[in-house]
């Protein structure tokens, strides 16, 4: 008799691993997206959402990855460090997802790392820092340490004597903030005073500016996103303080008409910041692959939302671009992927060229893997190359 109940049992198992066997390979790749589709950087996670959807229904037109489809599970954080922790878990947990693309906001970023990472699941941060736990996460975006250097010999080819520093208060703004400090010095470039604020809710920023107006900087550093970017550059035109403006790469995060529309023309026009070069692709030589690539993503773009993606919102392609690396990574890790056997596969990239206009270069010790910022101004309301 018990020789017969553990045969059965035995039956019931391997049917049970049989099912589950069939029913894994019949059913779609699960990717979740954690990411800010309400908020003061709604329009990263909605852009960002668009471009990632887009790559998906490409790859899923195509046949999928080994025969199988890719599912999108978007969920909004609404731009509130509270709420990501519940939702990944619900990511994690609920779903099971395989992989995870965002938060954008470095905050949410840190509060999810050490889960994703004993879930072992891969997880595509939206910000440009990578979390303090990050053996599971990879950075699609130009870093700190990318954009400083670029940043610093940018303002001293242009005469910089002195600068200020104006930075947000979420870890990814101080990350920056203290990089841009450190590699000024670095470059014998003076810093004679820095400031902060909170970028979701400050309104008044004539404090900090009639300081950097008093010590006499020349040119403002700003980190930090939305709104408060073009009430900044209004506020210095309103107390006549001329220095020029070199904004972060999300500066532009609210829209460039949006920047106009808040701060004025006059006060907007001239103001440098940090892109990728999909925000200035055509200014590249049609015979640059990436004048190709990335008008080819912009009809495609076109075609599926019935506009172009704006060129100050390097989010759309990044997103995009992360799509493709996962269907890449999946494709190296085989049908039966797992989050260990995703990692392993996306530390095996090199030299991917995506529609950012940027090189991704992963490695197992190496997981922000972007190089090529350069640096853009905002002429006549529009965004140009500074060559």
């Amino acid at each position: 008799m018990r020789i017969r109940r553990l045969a059965q049992a035995m039956l019931t198992v391997a049917l049970s691993i049989a099912d589950t066997s069939a029913y894994g390979a019949d059913q779609p790749y699960k990717i979740g997206m954690l990411s800010s589709f309400s908020g003061y950087v709604a329009n990263m996670g909605l852009g960002g959402r668009d471009g990632l959807m887009l790559a998906v229904d490409e790859i899923n037109k195509r046949g999928g990855v080994n025969g199988r489809m890719i599912k999108i599970i978007p969920l909004n954080d609404e731009s509130d460090a509270t709420k990501g922790v519940p939702l990944a878990v619900s990511l994690l947990e609920g779903e099971k997802v395989l992989a995870v693309v965002g938060p954008v906001r470095s905050d949410i970023v840190e509060a999810v790392a050490p889960m994703m990472e004993k879930s072992q699941v891969v997880d595509m941060v939206g910000s440009t820092i990578l979390p303090t736990k990050h053996n599971y996460a990879f950075a699609t975006a130009p870093t700190p340490e990318e954009e400083a250097p670029v940043a610093i010999a940018f303002l001293k080819k242009s005469g910089a004597k002195s600068v200020a520093i104006l930075s947000a208060i979420d870890v990814w703004a101080r990350t920056l903030a203290k990089t841009w400090a450190d590699e000024a010095e670095k470059q014998g470039l003076k810093v004679v005073a820095a400031e902060s604020y909170n970028s979701a809710t400050d309104k008044n920023f004539i404090p900090q500016l009639s300081k950097f107006k008093s010590a006499g900087a020349d040119w403002i550093l700003v980190t930090g996103a939305g709104p408060a970017a073009g009430l900044i550059l209004k506020q210095k035109a309103e107390i006549g303080y001329t220095a020029n403006v070199f904004g972060s790469t999300v500066f532009p995060v609210a829209g460039i008409s949006t920047l106009v529309q808040i701060g004025g023309p006059a006060a907007v026009d001239g103001t440098y910041f940090a892109t990728a070069p999909f925000s200035v692709w055509d200014a590249f030589p049609p015979e640059d692959p990436r004048y190709k690539a990335i008008g080819e993503f912009r009809e495609a773009f076109k075609a599926k939302y019935n506009n172009y993606p704006e060129p100050g919102h390097w989010w759309i392609a990044q997103n995009y671009d992360i799509g493709m690396l996962l269907a890449e990574a999946i494709k190296r890790a085989g049908p039966d992927a797992t989050g260990a056997t995703l990692k392993a596969a996306l530390e095996s990239i090199q030299g991917y060229q995506g529609v950012l206009g940027v090189s991704f270069n992963f490695s197992p010790e190496h997981h922000s893997g972007v190089s090529g910022v350069v640096v853009a101004q905002i002429k006549d309301g529009k965004v140009v190359l500074v060559k």
